[in-house]
């Protein structure tokens, strides 16, 4: 083979630069500023954009390996060639203000050959929240109806006690709505102020909660469906949820110390590695390690695992039980990690989350 004689010479050359800057010292990186603020913007302007300068200042050349940007900034380039000493390099940088108002303080690191090996800059600055339109600001769509949220969360709610809350819509057609409701679960109720909302008039969906007209415990969901001048649009429904617990806030000190304890002596099950179609069966074994009666108001298992209730559901201190669990790995690929929460009146350890994982085998 034929060697290019001008390019092995170039290529000589290139190694005994850098070997003679090697020998004279190291590369150093400098800054002129490590930050850089904005000031005052606006979010309808758009993206903000900087150069940071730095230079070389050491005796051999220098070369930024990395650039690293936090949320929201954007690294659109930077100098990749080998900066020799004496010269300058650029880092370029994008700040995109919308829908981030507030003030911001932006990090972004660089990573070089030189000294320092890692320099942070920053970005700050003060966006200028813009105005929002009707439909950013009332997301959700119903028809001509327009919603803050298609979900209403009424967070905890004591056994027994009602929890009332609202969403706010707003009537974006032309004509009158008139507003009612259907599928509404029995421990619910649901009323629409005003019931006919007038063009570009806003109103709410009230809803209540009653905890004592149904028996369960947990994190429960329902849905109902809104009616727009008797119809039902497409995509109608909302959501409601609730977290029906008992309430341990007046609890005593004293109280605390002689109420129950429920202790699993493991709250994981690992199966390890099996076929696709296999189950596995484990029993998560707890003690009441309190001193009053233990009692356990619910097991709720996740997909793929079923688990039943406990041999027994009510434990005096120092008594124990298991909860039987069983995960069927058909419809199931890969890693697996399934909950199962239990629920007693264990006022340190209401909720009580247990995992079975393991891994399923395609074959």
């Amino acid at each position: 083979m034929q060697l290019n004689k001008p390019l092995v010479c170039f290529t000589l050359l290139l190694i005994l630069c850098f070997t003679g800057y090697s020998r004279q010292g190291s590369p150093s990186i400098h800054f002129e500023n490590t930050a850089f603020n904005f000031g005052t913007v606006r979010e309808e302007d758009g993206a903000l954009q900087h150069d940071f300068l730095f230079s070389n200042k050491g005796e051999a050349p220098l070369v930024v390996t990395n650039v690293r940007a936090s949320g929201g900034v954007s690294v659109t380039g930077w100098t990749r060639n080998p900066v020799m000493p004496g010269d300058t390099g650029i880092i370029s940088l994008e700040y995109d203000p919308v829908n981030k108002p507030g003030k911001f303080n932006r990090s972004i690191t660089i990573n070089s050959t030189g000294t320092p090996s890692m320099v942070v800059l920053r970005l700050l600055g003060d966006v200028i929240r813009r105005d929002r339109t009707l439909e950013e600001l009332y997301p959700g769509e119903i028809g001509h109806l327009r919603l803050k949220s298609s979900h209403i969360s009424f967070g905890h709610v004591a056994p027994g006690s009602v929890r009332t809350d609202s969403v706010q819509v707003i009537n974006l057609s032309g004509e009158i709505l008139d507003l009612s409701f259907s599928h509404i679960p029995g421990h619910v109720s649901v009323e629409a102020v005003p019931r006919k909302l007038q063009p570009g008039q806003k109103g709410l969906f009230i809803a209540s909660y009653d905890a004592g007209l149904i028996d369960d415990w947990g994190v429960i969901t329902h849905n109902f469906r809104v009616l727009i001048n008797g119809s039902s649009p497409g995509r109608n429904m909302i959501y409601i949820s609730a977290s029906i617990l008992d309430d341990f806030s007046s609890l005593s000190e004293g109280e605390k110390e002689k109420a129950p304890a429920i202790s699993f002596d493991n709250r994981v099950f690992d199966f390890g590695r099996i076929k696709h179609g296999e189950s596995m069966e484990h029993h998560f074994i707890f003690t009441n390690t309190g001193q009053s009666e233990l009692i356990i108001r619910a097991v709720r298992s996740g997909c793929g695992c079923t688990a039943t209730e406990p041999q027994k559901s009510v434990l005096g201190p120092g008594e124990s039980s298991s909860i039987y669990t069983v995960f069927n790995s058909r419809g199931f690929r890969g890693r697996q990690n399934k909950g199962i929460t239990v629920i007693s009146n264990d006022p340190a350890n209401q909720n009580v989350l247990l995992r079975v994982t393991g891994e399923v085998l395609s074959e």
